[in-house]
């Protein structure tokens, strides 16, 4: 199975990835579809790697805030620090020694952009 998702990111993953985290970046920007592109900033490391996310419970908290600070956070720092943590989460991908850091930081793209853990 290691070897077949070798192959896969090296012909299709990280092209795939990018195009998916760009067209969850737009969703998210669009308001009306962030909880898809929500919900595909949560899949970018599986397009990426075919590898399913492990739920790590590092930093988490079952605390949720509220909506309205949710949408001021979106629109003051969110919109900018998700692509930010995509950018440099990709591109750590690109790099085999760094991979596993450039996984766990797609997986808190959404975290990053809405304030909302994954589920």
């Amino acid at each position: 199975m290691f070897l077949v998702r070798a192959l896969y990111f090296l012909l299709i993953g990280w092209w795939l990835a990018l195009l998916w985290g760009w067209l969850a970046y737009l969703a998210c920007a669009s308001y009306v579809l962030l909880p898809v592109g929500t919900w595909m900033f949560n899949r970018v490391p599986l397009v990426l790697t075919l590898k399913p996310a492990e739920r790590d419970d590092f930093g988490a908290t079952d605390r949720e805030f509220p909506f309205i600070i949710r949408v001021i956070w979106f629109f003051v720092v969110g919109w900018w620090l998700g692509l930010g943590c995509f950018k440099i989460g990709y591109l750590l991908c690109l790099t085999i020694l760094f991979m596993p850091a450039g996984i766990w930081l797609l997986h808190r793209v959404p975290e990053a952009m809405t304030l909302r853990q994954a589920s």
